[in-house]
């Protein structure tokens, strides 16, 4: 008996029922690297978990924005959703967030009034690092400060300890100027960063690849892979302990038999559809 059988193409299904169904993005046109586009929506969201909320030693929002940034403390704190208060362009599968891939920081909108699902558009932004555990208020922005290395020596010196994985030792960054990282970044280049006390930073938020995309989502990709193309060989390795159960559901002497990679909570499970059977054959995390 042969499996028939492409994990991949199984699980990259999966992430476009994801992105479609779940986060209301336009997957018709995507058809390659799909789980990098995945990966890469999945870090510019923010999910919805209480956080601990941390405010910089420069903080200062505008009069006029108080009440856009008491709501987001409030829905920090709570657990609440913070999606509409991001770019529209997060809902755009192949749009990336250079800042974010950069330096690892978001930014928000303070309005208070949902449109269209989004909080209206308020002018300056909220700029933030996010963490599962914690919400790192850095300031209040204009539009054209992407680029502002007032950014990283905020976050350097108010919370070092968040950011020291991405202390480079032994080497020394140069000092660059907003522009220059910008045009650094238009052409997807990384850069270190050199702050005033001369500590240098690789990527904070961990690097753009040739694409624009982030270099995690290439990675991650590349991983999970790996991981499936080891299951299919361990699927056939435990032919013979899944045997009497595809006997039980109807399986008698067919040389080919057709299984789908299904993912569950805890298990990678293996569907042959023609006997409408499951079997979980592979522990997830491990």
């Amino acid at each position: 008996m042969k499996f028939i059988m492409d994990f991949k193409a199984d699980w990259h299904d999966t992430l476009i029922e994801i992105m479609s169904n779940d986060w209301g993005m336009e997957t018709k046109g995507l058809t390659t690297d799909i789980p990098v586009h995945y990966f890469n929506a999945a870090q510019r969201r923010i999910s919805s978990r209480p956080r601990t909320l941390l405010i910089s030693d420069t903080f200062h929002c505008p009069a006029e924005h108080q009440a856009g940034w008491e709501l987001i403390q409030q829905k920090v704190k709570d657990g609440l959703d913070l999606i509409p208060h991001l770019s529209k362009l997060i809902e755009k599968t192949k749009k990336t967030d250079l800042m974010l891939n950069d330096w690892g920081v978001y930014h928000l909108h303070l309005g208070t009034r949902i449109e269209n699902g989004f909080v209206e558009r308020a002018g300056p932004l909220l700029f933030a690092r996010i963490t599962d555990e914690y919400f790192y208020a850095i300031d209040v922005y204009d539009h054209s400060s992407w680029t502002n290395g007032g950014i990283v020596e905020t976050v350097h010196r108010n919370w070092p300890e968040s950011v020291a994985r991405w202390v480079m030792h032994g080497v020394k960054g140069s000092t660059l100027t907003d522009e220059e990282r910008a045009a650094l970044r238009k052409v997807h280049t990384n850069t270190f960063f050199l702050t005033k006390d001369e500590t240098t930073y690789g990527p904070i938020g961990g690097g753009t690849v040739a694409s624009g995309h982030n270099l995690f989502s290439v990675i991650q990709m590349d991983v999970e892979h790996d991981r499936l193309e080891c299951l299919e060989r361990r699927l056939v390795e435990i032919t013979d302990e899944i045997m009497p159960a595809l006997k039980k559901a109807g399986y008698t002497d067919a040389t080919e038999v057709i299984a789908k990679l299904v993912l569950t909570d805890e298990f990678y499970a293996a569907l042959f559809p023609d006997y409408r059977l499951l079997v979980n054959f592979y522990p997830r995390g491990v």
